[in-house]
């Protein structure tokens, strides 16, 4: 199975701005619920997306190619239930995830992204607006 793959920084950037986040020792998860009816420009049904991101703070070419392999590996076996769920995934990673344990790593994701779940909409339990203070019609 292939997930589909975040490709441009503003998909990043929202990611950042207005998703969920999940915190691990190896990783950080951001998560955003996409809109149904969100357009795509390349026409796929609206399914998960997977962005990884591996600073130079975590290592040289070498280390951050083997944490995106890793990452991506992980992804795919934590993910494959949820891979319909429409919503963008992007993970930064840290330099723990060369060290971490793999099933750690899958265990990891899978808690993340089932906190990130959307919530349900509270129903709205504000008072409605008074009558004080508006013209009667008399």
């Amino acid at each position: 199975m292939r997930l589909a793959r975040l490709t441009q920084r503003k998909e990043f950037l929202a990611a950042a701005e207005h998703g969920r986040r999940f915190r691990s020792p190896a990783f950080m998860a951001q998560v955003r619920d996409a809109a149904p009816d969100e357009p795509r420009k390349d026409g796929e049904p609206v399914a998960l997306r997977l962005g990884l991101t591996a600073s130079r703070k975590t290592g040289n070419a070498v280390k951050r190619n083997r944490i995106r392999r890793r990452l991506r590996e992980a992804a795919k076996q934590a993910l494959t239930s949820q891979a319909e769920r429409p919503c963008d995934l992007v993970i930064v990673a840290r330099s723990e995830v060369l060290t971490a344990r793999f099933r750690t790593l899958v265990a990891d994701l899978s808690i993340a992204i089932e906190r990130a779940k959307p919530h349900k909409p509270h129903a709205d339990r504000r008072r409605p607006p008074s009558k004080r203070g508006t013209p009667s019609q008399a």
